[in-house]
């Protein structure tokens, strides 16, 4: 009987790291995951917005701005499809008149 404690104990401690090493890991992964985001902003930006013809040639500057106001007001990507999501097209909008 005590042998089958023991083995449950080590059953027990595994599960229990393995639990928690994988909590560590998903955290250390999404923290990489948004700084990726942070650095390839301006050059995703620029790629993939589709700013009218008369500020298109200005699409470096434009996302530069973005990227600089959103970090100022501490906001992510992911907020864009939350509560802050008028602000940051407010934002969009506000850099866009900057380089018109």
């Amino acid at each position: 009987m005590p042998m089958l404690k023991v083995i449950v104990l080590l059953v027990s401690g595994v599960i229990g790291f393995l639990v928690a090493f994988s909590f560590v890991n998903k955290d250390e992964i999404m923290a990489e995951a948004a700084k990726r985001m942070d650095e390839d902003f301006v050059p995703r930006c620029v790629a993939r917005a589709q700013f009218p013809p008369e500020v298109a040639h200005r699409s470096k500057e434009i996302c530069g701005c973005m990227k600089y106001e959103f970090d100022q007001r501490g906001m992510s990507l992911t907020d864009a499809f939350g509560e802050k999501r008028e602000e940051m097209q407010q934002i969009t909008q506000n850099c866009m008149m900057v380089y018109r």
